[in-house]
């Protein structure tokens, strides 16, 4: 089977989980609800917003739950197949352990994007719809842009999940190591910030919307450490992300699989 089909393969396995359309209807729903409110509540706001501004604020509100649920499906990809016994049938293919993996990898990478695009284009179109395109401050493109900032660091906390699926073979510990690292890493970094070298904590680098020079989306935001740049954190972020994939493709190839 070849990379394409077994990415295929994982994309209808995922797809036919009820959890993924349930977390698309909640997100849809809790999206029309936020807008409805605005619009028949909170009439002050609504004749100051267009529909780039209910887009940005539907991305930070909603964001964290974007990000909670793509950690849930980095870990799910790999427990389930543990916990289902289909690992064994997967292992037996033709596709090298290796392929199987990376599949599963890029599957949930494009989960990511697809699961933006949704959020972005349903926010612009009800955003448009209730509150029309004249008055936004915030362009379709600077919204777009606010993600792809964010995207970086949501591939770091993916990876880890993956990670701590591919290491533990538990979801509920994965899940809950990848959370609890999402909620305290700032904390942590915070702790050591006295010390030059805590700059390479990936905690430090996560947040790119610091590196924005709209102020409505960086809200005041500066870099961790005087001196820090985009490509210094994004070189930060790809170097754990290839570290943490490197061994867990490393333990995925020499694991015995019972």
């Amino acid at each position: 089977m070849g990379f394409i089909s077994l990415i295929q393969n994982e994309w209808m396995k995922i797809n036919s989980k009820k959890q993924s359309w349930f977390f698309y209807l909640f997100l849809i729903t809790f999206i029309l609800m936020a807008g409805f409110i605005i619009f028949f509540f909170l009439k002050e706001l609504a004749g100051s917003i267009g529909f780039g501004d209910f887009a940005n604020y539907m991305n930070t509100g909603f964001g964290i739950f974007v990000t909670i649920y793509l950690m849930v499906m980095g870990a799910q990809i790999i427990t389930d197949e543990y916990r289902d016994g289909t690992i064994k049938q997967l292992l037996i293919r033709p596709s090298s352990r290796s392929a199987v993996l990376g599949s599963k990898y890029a599957t949930l990478i494009l989960l990511m994007l697809a699961t933006y695009a949704i959020l972005y284009m349903f926010s612009l179109l009800l955003g448009a719809i209730l509150f029309g395109i004249e008055n936004s401050t915030m362009t379709p493109g600077s919204v777009l842009m606010a993600i792809l900032y964010q995207l970086p660091g949501l591939v770091f906390f993916l990876t880890l999940s993956f990670f701590m699926a591919v290491v533990f073979k538990s979801l509920g510990l994965a899940i809950s190591i990848s959370i609890v690292a999402n909620f305290v890493g700032s904390i942590l970094t915070g702790f050591f910030s006295k010390y030059a070298w805590s700059k390479y904590i990936i905690f430090a680098n996560t947040d790119l919307t610091v590196y924005m020079k709209n102020p409505v989306i960086n809200m005041g935001g500066r870099p961790f450490m005087e001196g820090m740049t985009l490509g210094f954190s994004l070189t930060i972020i790809a170097i754990y992300v290839v570290v943490l994939y490197a061994i867990a493709n490393w333990i995925f190839l020499k694991r015995d699989i019972q």
